[in-house]
């Protein structure tokens, strides 16, 4: 009688992780409606009150302090820009702190958005397929409305103009020079 139950306890922990690997397995084939996701907002009549230069630190110090305003509990995350752009973050899984690094390249585009293109992402130094994690974050993750994730292309587009300073106020990039480590933002005003 004993025997018998380990036996059913083994059947429950196989039936449990058979459901965990269906779901998951679920969940990154579904595909999302990609429509929206080529259109980023030009801002028409718009007039350039300020260039403003920054360096890598401030940047980092910047961008920081507005990631910080966003964790939440399960997850923590900052960013850097050395050779690369870097999104380094941990996620507490079973009392274990896992580490996740997103890789970027950024570019500044014509309108005045931010393109950074994703050269890798990992979890410890286990690499994972870019396109279906941007694909489930895209699907799971409740993100700014300035974000757009391009799965397709591993891409993400961040729309400064939808980013607004202050009334009517916002910054268009210019420049993003990572080697050199300078910044140059537009203050533009609607």
């Amino acid at each position: 009688m004993k025997n018998n139950y380990w036996k059913y306890l083994f059947l429950l922990i196989l039936a449990f992780n058979i459901a965990i690997v269906a779901v998951v397995g679920f969940r990154i084939t579904q595909h999302r409606d990609q429509a929206v996701l080529d259109k980023v907002s030009q801002v028409k009549g718009a007039t350039k009150l300020a260039a403003v230069s920054t360096t890598t630190e401030q940047l980092n110090t910047l961008i920081n302090k507005y990631l910080t305003k966003s964790q939440n509990d399960k997850m923590s995350y900052k960013f850097y820009l050395a050779d690369k752009a870097v999104l380094e973050g941990s996620y507490q899984l079973f009392d274990t702190e896992i580490p996740l690094y997103v890789y970027f390249e950024p570019y500044a585009l014509k309108d005045g958005s931010v393109e950074l293109k994703v050269s890798s992402i990992s979890i410890g130094t286990l690499g994972l397929p870019t396109k279906t994690v941007l694909n489930y974050i895209k699907g799971t993750y409740n993100l700014p409305s300035f974000v757009t994730i391009k799965a397709d292309d591993q891409e993400l587009l961040i729309d400064l103009s939808k980013i607004e300073i202050a009334k009517d106020t916002f910054f268009q990039a210019d420049k993003l020079d990572l080697k050199n480590g300078q910044f140059v933002f537009n203050l533009m005003q609607k």
